[in-house]
C-alpha cells in the first residue's frame, strides 16, 4: 500500500508540474515622467512651491533599493520657469534648491484665486493649476497628554474646534515630530515626510465629524514618544485636497499597497500629478518632557 502511495505521489507531482506553463519574458515600459506639483503658504506674503518629476521604478536598478544620484538628479527639478497669478499680479518664483522655488512678496489673500504655472525644460512641458486660498483654521484648545504604564507609555493628544455650520469645510490635523537632530521646525520638512528628519501622522475631518458644529477629539499619535518635541498643526483645506490627501491616507502603509485596490490619486494640475493648495498652517509646538 505505501509503495502504491508513492507511486501516486509521483505521478500527481509529475503531472501538476507538467501543468505549470514556461516563464514568458515580459518587456514594461517605465511610464513617461510628468510634473508633480506640491504648495506651502507662507504667513500673509510668500507661497513654496514644490517642483519634481514623476519616475516608474523600472527606471530603478532591481539591484539597490536607493535611489542613485542620476536618479535623484532626473526626479527634482531644477532650473524651471514657475510663475503664479491672482488678480492682475504676475508673480515670479526663484529656485532655492532642485525642486524648490519661493517667492516671499506673494500676497496671501483668503478667497483670491491663485494660478500657478510651470515650465520644465528637461521635459520640454508645461503644467498649471488653479486653486482658491482657504481661510484660516485655528484650535480652541489644543494640548498633549502622556498615558504612562508599566510597560509602555502611549502620547495622546487632545483638541477642539469650532466649524462654521452654514458651509461645507475640510480640515486635516497634523503631529509632526523631528526624528533627529534639534527640534527645529523648517519649510524643507514640509516636502521631507517619509524621510529620516521627519515623521508625520495626519488625521482628516469634515462636517459630518462635528457635534452642534463643535469637534473634539482624542487622537493617540503611536509614532510619538515621551520625549518627542511635537508641533501640532490645523488647516482649513479644499475638498479637492481632502481627497486627495484622504486617498494618500488609504495607501499610507505597504500592507494597504500590497493588499489594498490600487489607488488613483486626484489632481487639479493640468498636464501632471500632485495637487496645488492654497491654505495656512497654524501651528503649536509641545515639549512632551513637560507632560
Amino acid at each position: 500500500m505505501k509503495k502504491l502511495f508513492f507511486l501516486f505521489a509521483l505521478t500527481l507531482i509529475a503531472l501538476t508540474e507538467s501543468c505549470v506553463p514556461d516563464p514568458i519574458d515580459i518587456d514594461v515600459k517605465p511610464a513617461d515622467p510628468k510634473l508633480c506639483i506640491s504648495s506651502v503658504v507662507l504667513g500673509n506674503n510668500g507661497i513654496v512651491i514644490g517642483l519634481t518629476r514623476s519616475y516608474s521604478p523600472l527606471q530603478q536598478s532591481p539591484d539597490s533599493d536607493t535611489l542613485g544620484q542620476e536618479l535623484v538628479d532626473q526626479i527634482l527639478v531644477s532650473g524651471a520657469t514657475v510663475t503664479i497669478s491672482y488678480g492682475s499680479q504676475l508673480d515670479t518664483l526663484i529656485e532655492v534648491t532642485p525642486g524648490i522655488y519661493t517667492n516671499l512678496f506673494t500676497t496671501i489673500t483668503e478667497g483670491m484665486t491663485y494660478t500657478v504655472r510651470a515650465s520644465d525644460p528637461y521635459l520640454n512641458e508645461e503644467v498649471w493649476a488653479a486653486t482658491i486660498m482657504q481661510p484660516e483654521a485655528i484650535f480652541d484648545t489644543v494640548y498633549p497628554y502622556v498615558d504612562r504604564t508599566t510597560d509602555d507609555s502611549l502620547v495622546h493628544f487632545k483638541f477642539t474646534m469650532n466649524d462654521n455650520i452654514s458651509t461645507q469645510n475640510f480640515y486635516v490635523v497634523n503631529f509632526i515630530k523631528k526624528v533627529q537632530g534639534d527640534s527645529t521646525f523648517d519649510i524643507n520638512s514640509v516636502f521631507a515626510a517619509g524621510s529620516n528628519e521627519v515623521l508625520t501622522e495626519f488625521e482628516l475631518y469634515d462636517d459630518q465629524a462635528f457635534t452642534n458644529g463643535i469637534l473634539n477629539k482624542d487622537v493617540i499619535v503611536y509614532s510619538a514618544e515621551q520625549t518627542d518635541t511635537v508641533a501640532v498643526t490645523v488647516s482649513e483645506i479644499s475638498q479637492g485636497y481632502y481627497e486627495f490627501l484622504t486617498a494618500m491616507k488609504r495607501s499610507s502603509s505597504i500592507f494597504n499597497q500590497l493588499t489594498g485596490e490600487p489607488i488613483t490619486y486626484p489632481s487639479n494640475v493640468e498636464g501632471g500629478f500632485g495637487y496645488f493648495t492654497m491654505h495656512r498652517v497654524r501651528s503649536t509646538l509641545f515639549d512632551l518632557n513637560l507632560y
